[in-house]
């Protein structure tokens, strides 16, 4: 898997993690947070949409640099995902069935990539299943509190082609959903992205999640699918 396409995979994993796909209840934790994840399971199992604001930060480990975005995020079930950055650049990253677009305006270029290219890429979505299995792929436990307005959960991946080191999830006890998602990357980079004005079930339309970006986009493919191309888009890369 190249970096991108890894550092795609990591994002929208956790992404799927978060908003469908986490049936907690089987964890064995005791009192006040077992009886929290199972409010949060019974929750996310009656989710079919979900919008909400993030901001972004991507600590880098090797120069101590801090990369901040921010945006709108959507997720529609069963497999759809849209990370609208607004800054500090804008772009899109689609996630549409077992297809990932990169909408870059600046470049007037789409990136497209299949999540069917690797066995690690179609793992991203078991998570769309009923997870009863999820302590098979992952260990799982309280994490260290780091913001007395959620409970955080750490997840460790079992096998190493996860693309990730762990995974922390703030949960706003409120809500009931996660709010923090924070990943530590393989190379040690730690990805965190918190969520704000979130809406649910508000009934996504089809067209949120289709790239109308006009006339004369150049598409990078990567897909091996030449011949197709998102809505609005006049031109293949052959």
């Amino acid at each position: 898997m190249s970096l991108k396409a890894k550092t795609i995979y990591v994002i929208v994993t956790s992404l799927f993690l978060v908003a469908f796909a986490i049936p907690l209840v089987g964890l064995t934790q005791k009192g006040s947070l077992q009886d929290l994840l199972a409010r949060v399971d019974t929750r996310l199992s009656s989710l079919q949409s979900l919008s909400a604001s993030f901001d972004q930060t991507r600590q880098i480990k090797l120069t101590g640099e801090k990369i901040e975005a921010k945006g709108r995020l959507y997720l529609r079930k069963p497999k759809e995902i849209l990370l609208d950055y607004t800054e500090p650049e804008r772009q899109k990253l689609l996630v549409k069935n077992s297809m990932v677009m990169i909408y870059l305006p600046s470049l007037n270029q789409i990136q497209r990539f299949n999540l069917d290219a690797s066995k690690e890429e179609q793992d991203l979505f078991v998570f769309w299943e009923p997870l009863g299995n999820l302590e098979k792929r992952f260990t799982i436990a309280p994490a260290r509190q780091k913001d007395s307005r959620f409970r955080y959960v750490e997840l460790v991946p079992k096998e190493d082609a996860a693309g990730f080191k762990k995974l922390i999830l703030g949960i706003d006890t409120n809500l009931l959903l996660p709010r923090v998602i924070e990943v530590e990357e393989d190379g040690g980079d730690v990805v965190k992205m918190v969520l704000s004005n979130v809406k649910v079930n508000l009934g996504l339309s089809e067209s949120l999640f289709e790239l109308n970006v006009g006339e004369g986009v150049e598409i990078i493919d990567y897909s091996g699918k030449v011949n197709e191309s998102p809505s609005g888009t006049a031109k293949s890369l052959q």
